[in-house]
């Protein structure tokens, strides 16, 4: 048998089938009615869930509206040239006292603290290390470990910084702590502890 014949064979049995077993009038109504009662179902869920959503979003918009509404007026409220001392540096005071004009300046606690920044990374850059690297009779050369510069100190120099006789001593390899003066002139020469062996 070929795959024609049989299946041209289920078809008239699925025909013969459907011919014995066809449904009622009135089961057909029920069906149909069944069918109907849960679509509508779930037209009524699906409106529900429609709504919330909808109501949902318009909260949002009123939500949205207010927080703006009252951003807008808090900005209002704040005068357009307010009075801080903090954007100023300094303020300078004008008056008579007792019939003569008098000036007072006074400094920002800003400016004074920007000063003392600047000043304590002008010391800062003073003071640094370097290592004993050689020393001869009339000469010290000392590597800094700021950047890479070689000082070669003569012993006039030493023996003019020279208040104690420890930095006789040194041998190289030895860690020292080092001062200038704003004119990069050396003012102190000391012995870091033995303990330090390398460049902070």
């Amino acid at each position: 048998m070929s795959d024609k014949q049989q299946a041209e064979q289920l078809r008239q049995a699925y025909q013969q089938a459907k011919q014995q077993h066809k449904p009622s009038a009135l089961q057909q109504r029920q069906l149909k009615q069944t069918c109907r009662a849960a679509n509508a179902a779930v037209r009524q869920v699906s409106w529900w869930q429609r709504g919330q959503w909808i109501l949902a979003c318009g909260a949002l918009l009123v939500l949205a509206t207010v927080m703006v509404t009252q951003e807008h007026s808090q900005h209002a409220t704040v005068p357009v040239y307010a009075l801080s001392y903090d954007d100023y540096e300094q303020v300078e005071t004008h008056s008579v006292e007792q019939g003569h004009y008098v000036t007072h300046i006074r400094e920002q606690k800003q400016a004074l603290d920007k000063q003392f920044s600047q000043q304590q990374k002008r010391l800062s850059e003073q003071h640094f290390y370097g290592r004993l690297v050689h020393s001869d009779q009339d000469t010290w050369f000392v590597a800094d470990c700021r950047n890479k510069t070689l000082l070669e100190i003569k012993h006039s120099v030493l023996d003019a910084l020279q208040g104690e006789p420890v930095l006789s001593e040194l041998a190289p390899g030895q860690m020292l702590a080092l001062d200038k003066n704003t004119d990069g002139h050396l003012t102190t020469i000391a012995a870091v502890p033995r303990t330090v062996y390398a460049c902070p």
